[in-house]
């Protein structure tokens, strides 16, 4: 006897999906901004001291309405200040300050002391975590637009969204050109004249993302 044939399997049904990406960017302007200020007696062929030096830059600071005791610290000194007497003598600063204004005023003051080794080292903004959040669900927003777009163009519509890859933001800071000059060629006359309002360009927070969602029919 033959014996009966099994049943087949059922076979699961296919549930129709949608993948996307999605993307957003934002601008921000600095609000935090370093700049390097190195006091070194051979600027002056040791004709003035880093102690002179360092009296001017306090009271060019003190001009600019600067807190000294928190908005500025050394960053290093040179061997050669702890040798014997008459070596010269280097000392690096680094100053916070918040905003291109700020830091036009501070290499205006530090130049007509003679102090011009100065060099904007980084900017970055103090929200900067919160506009990365603000970036990271934008870039949601955008996925789930366009997962909705191509729904609709086959007349259909999305559903639940059942995966989402979460891609680590990228930040990039770009600096106005006549910020990242020296103080001396900054104060140059032409080129105030030719650049007059020259800004820290915008940070820019870049976020990607790629989503899932359910397909459905839409019902008429």
């Amino acid at each position: 006897t033959l014996n009966p044939r099994p049943a087949q399997a059922q076979t699961q049904p296919i549930i129709p999906t949608v993948s996307v990406n999605g993307s957003a960017q934002i601008k921000v302007t600095p609000d935090v901004i370093y700049l390097t200020i190195k006091l070194d007696e051979s600027d002056t062929k040791g004709k003035v001291t880093v102690e002179q030096q360092r009296k001017s830059m306090f009271a060019a600071l003190n001009k600019c309405d600067i807190d000294i005791e928190k908005q500025l610290s050394v960053q290093g000194m040179s061997s050669e200040f702890f040798r014997r007497r008459g070596s010269l003598a280097a000392t690096q600063y680094e100053l916070k300050v918040g905003s291109a204004a700020e830091v036009r005023k501070v290499f205006d003051e530090l130049e007509k002391v003679g102090v011009v080794n100065v060099n904007v080292a980084r900017a970055t903004s103090s929200k900067l975590d919160e506009y990365r959040t603000e970036a990271r669900t934008k870039a949601m927003q955008n996925a789930q637009q366009r997962a909705r777009e191509l729904a609709e163009a086959v007349g259909q519509q999305i559903g639940a969204c059942y995966e989402i890859n979460d891609y680590t933001t990228t930040t990039e800071t770009v600096y106005g050109k006549r910020l990242m000059m020296s103080n001396a060629v900054m104060m140059d006359s032409a080129v105030a004249e030719a650049e007059p309002n020259v800004e820290f360009e915008q940070i820019v927070v870049n976020y990607n993302v790629s989503a899932k969602f359910y397909l459905m029919t839409e019902i008429h």
